[in-house]
C-alpha cells in the first residue's frame, strides 16, 4: 500500500531523514518508534506532503505521490491524526468530526455518514453536541481519530497520539487505537511509547538520527535486547 524509498529530508544543511525506506501492506498496523528527535514527525510530515523531500520517493497504492501537494493527499485516501490533536475546541464534537469530510473526495467515500464513527466510539454519539474543548484528553483523542476516519481512508497515520497524556489516559488512547485496527484499518503509528505501540503492531521500524536502524515484527522488536536496552530502558 505504502512504499517509502531512500527518503532524504533536509532542514537547511542538516539532514533530518537519511535514506529512510519502509513499506506497509494493506490491513497492517506498523509502528515507527524512536526517541524524541529521531525523525518520526519529519517522516509523517513528508508522507503527508507537509515537508518537502530532498531525495527519494513516496508511493501510495502503486502511484508516485512524492510531488503531490499536501492539500490533495487526503483525497487519495490518506488521513492524519496530528500530534496534539488540533481540535477546534469551541466547536461541538459533531462539527469537529464533520470537518474530516470537507474534501469532495472524502465526502464521496463517506457519503457524509457519521454514524459509523458513533458506532465505533459510542461516547462521541452520546456527547455529539458537547464542545470538544470540555472533553477529557482521551475523549478528545477519540474525536481526532473519528475526524480522520470519517473520510474512510485507506491509510490512517497517527503522530504521537499519547504525547502529553496521563498514564491512565494513554491506556485509554491505545484501547481506542485497538478498536480502530480491529476494523481492518491500515495504520502507521509514530509513537514514543514504544511498549504500547509495538504490542499492537504487525511490524515496526526503529528510527535513530533520521535513519532506520532496526526493523522486524512488533513482537521481535518488543523482545529485542537491543531495543529494550536502547529504547525501553532495559525494562
Amino acid at each position: 500500500m505504502l512504499k517509502v524509498n531512500d527518503l532524504v529530508v533536509q532542514y537547511g544543511e542538516a539532514a533530518a531523514l537519511r535514506g529512510v525506506s519502509l513499506s506497509i501492506e494493506q490491513g497492517q498496523t506498523v509502528s515507527l518508534i524512536g526517541s524524541n528527535g529521531a525523525g518520526k514527525s519529519t517522516l509523517v510530515k513528508a508522507l503527508m506532503g507537509m515537508q518537502p523531500i530532498t531525495a527519494g520517493t513516496v508511493e501510495f497504492l502503486g502511484e508516485n505521490i512524492s510531488a503531490t501537494p499536501a492539500t490533495e493527499r487526503p483525497a487519495l485516501g490518506i488521513a492524519l491524526v496530528p500530534e496534539g490533536r488540533r481540535l477546534f475546541k469551541d466547536l461541538t464534537v459533531q462539527d469537529n468530526l464533520m470537518l474530516g469530510a470537507h474534501h469532495p473526495a472524502a465526502r464521496q467515500r463517506s457519503g457524509g455518514d457519521i454514524q459509523f464513527v458513533y458506532d465505533l466510539f459510542p461516547v462521541l454519539g452520546a456527547r455529539r453536541k458537547q464542545l470538544a474543548g470540555t472533553m477529557s484528553g482521551g475523549e478528545q483523542q477519540m474525536v481526532a481519530l473519528g475526524r480522520a476516519l470519517i473520510s474512510k481512508p485507506s491509510l490512517l497515520i497517527l503522530d504521537e497520539p499519547s504525547l502529553g497524556l496521563a498514564p491512565i489516559v494513554v491506556e485509554e488512547v491505545f484501547e481506542t487505537i485497538k478498536r480502530v485496527t480491529a476494523e481492518g484499518v491500515t495504520v502507521l503509528l509514530a509513537e514514543q511509547n514504544m511498549q504500547q505501540a509495538l504490542a499492537l503492531s504487525d511490524h515496526g521500524y526503529v528510527l535513530a538520527e533520521g535513519t532506520v536502524v532496526l526493523e522486524g515484527s512488533g513482537m521481535e522488536l518488543l523482545t529485542s535486547a537491543q531495543v529494550r536496552e536502547a529504547y525501553l530502558g532495559g525494562a
